[in-house]
């Protein structure tokens, strides 16, 4: 087993050295997350997210606020009505609070699944793209800088990545 490993390793090593001159590497890095924040296309997707984050958070805090004056309606009856009278508005409302929290912690759940599933389809439509640039380049494999420890700045192509994914998605 460890013969495997030290050729494995010799192998990536011989194929990923650094470019020298007019040797072509076989390996390149991308900055996946930069291509999303900096192209124009992904900072849309993000501008768009944050707008739906941002009106969930504003109907939460408007149900907040409604929750909180039915409450204080609630606690200033509590005085003036027989306890058997009270219990069942304090459960009644106990039980709207309780599905309302249900209700929006699922909007979220299902927001941030909606996120996701923008942000995973961004990634597969520059895909090609990305194939296209490591194509031109000579490259066999590219690989996400999140996934690699250390690399030569000579076979990271993501800023031009950026200004091919810009060109094709104008805005």
């Amino acid at each position: 087993m460890k013969l495997f490993k030290l050729i494995l390793a010799f192998l990536l090593f011989s194929f990923s050295g650094p470019v020298l001159g007019s040797e072509k590497a076989s390996f390149y890095t991308v900055d996946m997350n930069k291509l999303l924040k900096q192209t124009a296309v992904g900072k849309k997707l993000i501008s768009d997210n944050n707008s739906l984050k941002q009106s969930l958070q504003n109907e939460n805090d408007a149900l907040q606020a409604e929750l909180l004056l039915e409450e204080k309606d609630l606690s200033e009856l509590r005085s003036s009505l027989s306890a058997d009278e009270f219990r069942p508005k304090a459960l009644a409302f106990d039980q709207k609070v309780t599905i309302i929290r249900l209700e929006q912690a699922q909007k979220e759940e299902n927001l941030l699944r909606e996120i996701r599933k923008k942000e995973s389809d961004f990634y597969k439509n520059i895909y090609p793209l990305l194939y296209k640039l490591l194509s031109e380049h000579g490259g066999l494999i590219l690989l996400d800088q999140r996934n690699v420890v250390l690399w030569d700045s000579s076979v990271d192509i993501t800023d031009e990545a950026i200004d091919m994914i810009n060109r094709i998605y104008e805005y």
